[in-house]
């Protein structure tokens, strides 16, 4: 059997190639997400950290892979709140307001005429 050199697809048992596929599914989607900024970058940083041993003939590699995305970005709202039988309660609109426009608006009774 024939020793491989350390490559990029060879290193960590061959793991760094699938590693980096998965991370790269999550900034695709996170580009895709019309709820993130689309001028903001994105990055995938790929670390590798050799430690040499003490005669120097080897050494041990640690691997780690990761994703900067971007939040969600912020959106700002408002609610309401009511206390209804001791209980508070919150609603997205103003329920005072609403009491004020319930129904139908009313039909004029009888005719027209213009206020001056």
């Amino acid at each position: 059997m024939e020793t491989q050199t350390i490559t990029l697809q060879t290193i960590c048992h061959g793991g760094v190639p699938e590693v980096f596929e998965r991370e790269l599914s999550e900034v695709l989607k996170n580009i895709a997400d019309p709820n993130t900024s689309p001028e903001k970058s994105r990055t995938i940083t790929l670390k590798f950290v050799f430690k040499p041993s003490e005669d120097r003939t080897g050494a041990a590699i640690d691997f780690s892979c990761k994703a900067a995305l971007q939040p969600v970005k912020m959106v700002k709202s408002t609610m309401y709140l009511s206390r209804h039988t001791g209980h508070l309660k919150a609603y997205v609109q103003d329920a005072r307001q609403v009491a004020l426009f319930d129904g139908q608006p009313d039909e004029p009774k009888g005719p027209m005429s213009v206020v001056k």
